[in-house]
């Protein structure tokens, strides 16, 4: 299970299991589940199907006492080690094995609601599982667990709810709390939102937003693959997506922005991830994939060139990354630090747009289908994916796999020697990176003294030359203009940002003012680096303290001041900004430490901006310096 605090972000991690191989095993569990969130107490009798003879070890979390067992319906002996029992089987089977057992769920288990991991059903190490689990609760609780809903009852003594699974599966989890619960259907799959009592106002916009998330992905993807999905809201700020659910915490889900960015991603991830479940051998493609499909396709509709701005983000973010931290797609597994996302999320989502650059997005449409259609069920990886698109587009893409999935980097490109001669463009490009050249698609727009045309040029190897001709006089060349290409920005496309100093965990800090401020100070350098910072002297990139404290330092060592345009703005300001020496300085004033920790809470979710500015505890500005046009720019005339 991969798990992080989700808070003012639009990703969330998935929790998925391995659909079935030919070779694993399927243990059906018909179980009923009395739970007692008062006490924090699970009362479970399970049923489980059992092939097989002799001795046979079941997982089984050792929190839980287990009563009694019977196999066939007598009674069996039991040998149990921590997590494992041991139960003795006669003959091939198949067996009922029925546990009747009691004991503590998670720590989350709560009054104010409950997620217990999958350890809380027995079962055999490496099978996969299908159920039928009917759960009670007190009146004022509901119960959920990943599967179709059969039934539920509601009285004044207790709540009741059976969910089925028949799709071989990893075990489920099991969710508790005080619902109210809305429901929608959209044909057959039933749409619903179990929601803490503050939330239930906004439980329509929910369902009705995600009708039309699913409608849309099915038009894009395919088939909805689960029989409803529901939206759940939990006690922590977290965000976890599961087979036909996700859970947020519900602090988030009052987020208004919630439903333009983690829903989506979250919907999304039904297809890719969950019913289609990523082979982690190979590396993680399901989070690059949905973020392209789900994030990047919203920022083009929202507003003109958001997909490019989201690129562009992306291009930064990758601009900041230290060498060091930089890796193949292939090696990416999930989201441990901003520097795996850098890579496994941006990179990723980047491929996929250059695919459907060079393909066209009517063959990559196709493809992404195909590839749906073909791994429904199965585990896939990067293999699978090239298969679909190749048997889509009649294309040998073996080299473009290559080089933008198993190697890291990226192209650094330099415009060369662009002259015109009247109609007549001739220019070079060089990709001046030491490894091996990347094999790219280069759009470009010529302007004329009659309009702007688009071409787009082939570029396989370190230097090639190329020439244009055009219907009027050539008066500027611009290679790449819509940022579809995944390459390294020069430095006017890249103004600094707070991820050029925090994606460095060496980064040292720098902290200004009384005790009190500077352990502050500490606490947000500690969060935004997300390790524990060491502090240096007045050469540190990261410069924290009061205003005045702040500016008098910057004044000594002729570093750069607080811009003109957020130097008097709020009580505390955020930024970045290039010494002369070419170091990325990351700078944050506060009129005091109350104001300091109001940003502390803040900051972490701005790492693509260039500068954040608070007042009372509320950001009432934020932005990225202004970039410029960049080397693969140029007049002719």
């Amino acid at each position: 299970m991969r798990i992080k605090p989700l808070l003012a972000i639009a990703f969330a991690a998935v929790v998925s299991a391995a659909p079935v191989r030919a070779e694993t095993a399927v243990i059906h569990h018909n179980a009923t589940v009395r739970i007692d969130p008062e006490r924090a107490r699970l009362y479970i009798v399970d049923t489980l199907t059992l092939h097989g003879h002799g001795a046979t070890t079941l997982s089984l979390s050792s929190a839980f006492n287990v009563e009694s067992v019977t196999v066939n319906a007598k009674p069996a002996t039991v040998r149990r080690d921590g997590d494992e029992l041991t139960v003795d089987l006669n003959g091939l089977g198949p067996h009922q094995v029925k546990l009747n057992y009691l004991g503590p769920g998670e720590p989350l288990l709560t009054p104010e609601g409950g997620f217990v991991e999958a350890s809380w059903l027995a079962q055999p190490e490496g099978a996969l599982a299908t159920w039928s689990i009917t759960g009670q609760t007190p009146p004022d609780q509901k119960f959920i667990v990943p599967g179709k809903l059969q039934s539920e009852m509601q009285t004044s003594e207790s709540y009741q709810a059976q969910f089925e699974n028949l799709t071989p599966s990893g075990l489920p989890v099991l969710i508790t709390g005080p619902f109210q619960v809305a429901e929608k259907m959209l044909g057959d799959i039933r749409l619903r939102t179990y929601f803490h009592s503050e939330l239930a106002p906004l439980a329509n916009d929910y369902l009705d937003d995600t009708a039309r998330y699913i409608a849309h992905y099915v038009d894009q993807v395919g088939p909805y693959p689960y029989p409803g999905f529901s939206i759940v809201s939990g006690p922590a700020p977290v965000g976890w997506g599961l087979p036909g659910m996700t859970y947020m915490g519900r602090r988030v889900l009052a987020l208004p922005f919630i439903r333009h960015t983690s829903l989506p991603h979250e919907i999304l991830h039904n297809w890719w991830g969950n019913a289609v479940e990523v082979d982690y051998a190979g590396g993680n493609w399901a989070e690059g994939l949905t973020t392209y499909q789900a994030d990047h396709a919203i920022a083009e509709q929202r507003k003109p060139g958001g997909g490019q701005e989201k690129r562009l983000e992306w291009l930064r973010n990758y601009a900041a990354l230290p060498a060091d931290r930089d890796h193949a797609l292939t090696a990416f597994r999930s989201k441990t630090h901003d520097a795996s996302q850098v890579v496994g999320y941006g990179k990723t989502a980047f491929v996929f747009h250059m695919l459907s650059v060079q393909l066209g997005q009517d063959t990559f449409g196709k493809a992404i289908q195909r590839f749906g259609r073909d791994n429904l069920w199965k585990t896939a990886g990067w293999s699978e994916i090239q298969t679909a698109f190749e048997a889509e587009s009649g294309q040998d893409l073996s080299a473009f796999f290559q080089a933008w999935v198993e190697r890291p980097g990226a192209p650094d490109l330099k415009l060369t020697n662009a002259k015109a001669d009247g109609n007549v463009v001739r220019f070079s490009l060089h990709q001046t990176q030491d490894s091996p050249a990347y094999p790219l698609t280069l759009p470009l727009t010529l302007k004329t003294a009659t309009g702007t045309g688009r071409h787009s040029v082939t570029m396989l190897g370190h230097d090639q030359s190329y020439t244009l001709t055009s219907t009027a006089k050539a008066l500027a060349l611009n290679i790449d203009p819509d940022t579809d290409v995944f390459r390294r920005l020069s430095p006017n496309e890249a103004p600094p940002i707070l991820r050029d100093v925090t994606l460095n965990t060496n980064a040292l800090l720098l902290a200004l003012g009384d005790p009190s401020l500077r352990a502050a100070a500490r606490d947000l350098a500690d969060t935004l680096l997300q390790t524990r910072v060491r502090m240096g002297t007045r050469t540190a990139p990261i410069i924290i303290g009061t205003t005045k404290d702040v500016r008098a330092h910057l004044a000594r060592n002729g570093l750069p001041q607080a811009p003109t345009e957020i130097a008097t703005a709020g009580d505390a300001r955020a930024w970045t900004a290039r010494a002369e020496d070419g170091r990325t300085l990351l700078v944050v004033e506060a009129e005091d430490a109350k104001a300091l920790k109001a940003l502390t809470r803040v900051l972490p979710h701005y790492k693509r901006r260039s500068y954040v500015v608070m007042e009372n505890a509320k950001t009432i500005d934020k932005g990225t310096w202004a970039s410029g046009p960049g080397t693969l720019t140029v007049r002719l005339d």
